[in-house]
């Protein structure tokens, strides 16, 4: 981690933002989305963590889906490991959530609070406010899909696991569970 605070976030932004354009470059990435797939792309912050952005396409408008994604028991309830997602407070702005996440049998069950910042009616941004990691950032961006009445949906994530946490293990768990989450928040926007 960066000593710098300004400096780290700084560093934060620039590459994470190549990562949260909410348009693809590419018609490959449409079609594997209108396929049914989830588009990942990665990229290792070597200063302050990981990032990970997820994509997927369902099959509701964008107000339909925005009810669900700041709902985070109902947008968690196809997800077996995240065993609480609880709002703890909310604001005029967002939310506050205590969640429990087990990732593998491996691993502690993680705990952490999140505050949620809403910008409606296609972002929310969150960060760590307490808990396991020491850092955790991301968003989730909803755009209309270029073809149809459907919605893409993006999760961008960055967190720095901490010296205490075998970070190649939890990233690793991260990454390759990230389609099967984003499965399971189609099934919770879509039902």
């Amino acid at each position: 981690m960066t000593k710098n605070p300004i400096k780290a976030y700084a560093v934060t932004l620039m590459a994470f933002s190549s990562l949260i354009s909410p348009v693809f470059a590419t018609d490959t990435d449409w079609v594997a989305l209108s396929k049914g797939q989830v588009v990942i792309k990665q990229m290792d912050l070597t200063s302050v963590g990981q990032a990970v952005q997820a994509k997927v396409l369902v099959n509701k408008p964008i107000d339909a889906t925005w009810k669900v994604i700041t709902d985070p028991a109902k947008l968690a309830s196809h997800e077996s490991k995240v065993k609480k997602a609880e709002i703890i407070k909310r604001t005029t702005k967002g939310q506050n959530v205590d969640y429990s996440v087990s990732m593998t049998r491996l691993l502690p069950t993680f705990n952490y609070v999140l505050e949620q910042d809403f910008f409606p009616p296609n972002k929310v941004s969150f960060h760590r406010l307490s808990g396991s990691f020491r850092d955790i950032q991301g968003s989730w961006f909803l755009s209309p899909a270029p073809v149809g009445k459907g919605t893409i949906v993006t999760y961008n994530l960055m967190m720095d696991v901490g010296p205490l946490v075998p970070k190649g293990m939890v990233m690793g768990a991260v990454k390759s569970d990230l389609p099967n989450f984003m499965r399971n928040a189609k099934l919770s926007i879509e039902q």
